[in-house]
């Protein structure tokens, strides 16, 4: 049985949700080893996943529209893993909502592999649509960081 893709409007922009990575990466039209980013609504399911550094916690629990990568021992038992924490003040209802009932869903922006959005194609491929009064849009992404130990470098 194949896991349902949502398509929700993110604190950011319009996105694919599934609990299969491989999935949103077939749908998409790229590389099914392609690495996919995780989102979660809380910090008690952040630290079940990844060890932060002491140094970048505050950092991580304030943070905003961010997507945090980390990288060897940080990532526990996944040799990489890009998350982003997206908690119900930030997020409108639909999208942190929906992730409550999950452990984490895989996530991806709702359009083809190197794309602009195309509401067609992303009502095309979703199994389940998850509205709010802000409907589907595209707008600017999450910013991304790669954290280490001690240092934090800013990818986009």
């Amino acid at each position: 049985m194949e896991a349902s893709i949502f398509l929700a409007q993110s604190d950011t922009t319009a996105g694919f949700l599934c609990q299969d990575s491989t999935q949103l990466n077939h749908i998409k039209g790229r590389d099914a080893r392609q690495s996919v980013l995780l989102t979660l609504n809380t910090l008690s399911k952040l630290k079940n996943l990844v060890r932060i550094p002491n140094v970048h916690k505050n950092r991580v629990r304030k943070s905003t529209k961010s997507t945090f990568i980390y990288k060897g021992r940080n990532a526990l038992r996944y040799k990489s893993l890009a998350i982003r924490l997206v908690p119900k003040e930030e997020a409108k209802m639909g999208h942190s909502d929906l992730l409550e009932f999950f452990p984490f869903l895989y996530s991806s922006s709702a359009n083809a592999h190197k794309k602009e959005f195309d509401l067609n194609f992303a009502l095309q491929k979703a199994d389940i649509l998850v509205l709010d009064e802000r409907f589907l849009s595209a707008q600017k992404p999450s910013k991304m960081y790669k954290i280490a130990n001690i240092r934090i470098k800013k990818i986009r």
